[in-house]
């Protein structure tokens, strides 16, 4: 009976949890990679096939002069479709199970980057996000490429 007793000068401190605590050195998993990046791109893939092969489609039959414009779609499609597999299908499952202080900033290049190629898909907006992309192209694609290398080797 004397058991469930505890001695007086015992009741009054803090209880100690057991377990050892210890630093874990796996970082956690990067939702940035898992879930936001692929989701993003996904939007904007579905945006895009819908003005590509629907409404520019439309514009081109009914003015077939603006061919020449349809083609460079393509072309700015074709160079979004392989960004879209190395995002989604390479670096995502390379870079899933660690988190950098970079991937915020690669997700804020990608959704610029979506942004104005999925400029280049709308009619007569089209030449805005052409102009915007022969500026900026050039270094957005070092920077992109500067941020893929470090996160490489960070992961």
């Amino acid at each position: 009976m004397l058991i469930d007793q505890v001695p007086v000068g015992v009741q009054n401190q803090p209880q100690v949890d057991a377990t050892i605590v210890t630093a874990d050195t796996h970082q956690s998993q990067s939702t940035i990679w898992s879930a936001f990046i692929p989701r993003i791109n996904k939007i904007f893939l579905v945006l895009s096939l819908i003005f590509v092969f629907g409404i520019d489609l439309l514009v081109l039959i009914s003015s077939f002069s603006l061919l020449g414009y349809w083609f460079e779609m393509l072309a700015v499609f074709g160079v979004f479709l392989l960004l879209f597999y190395l995002e989604n299908k390479v670096f995502s499952k390379k870079f899933a199970d660690t988190k950098t202080p970079l991937d915020p900033f690669i997700y804020v290049l990608i959704v610029l980057r979506n942004i104005v190629i999925f400029l280049n898909f709308i009619p007569f907006i089209q030449l805005l996000g052409m102009g915007i992309g022969m500026f900026a192209g050039i270094p957005y694609l070092v920077i992109y490429s500067l941020l893929i290398c470090l996160r490489y080797r960070r992961s």
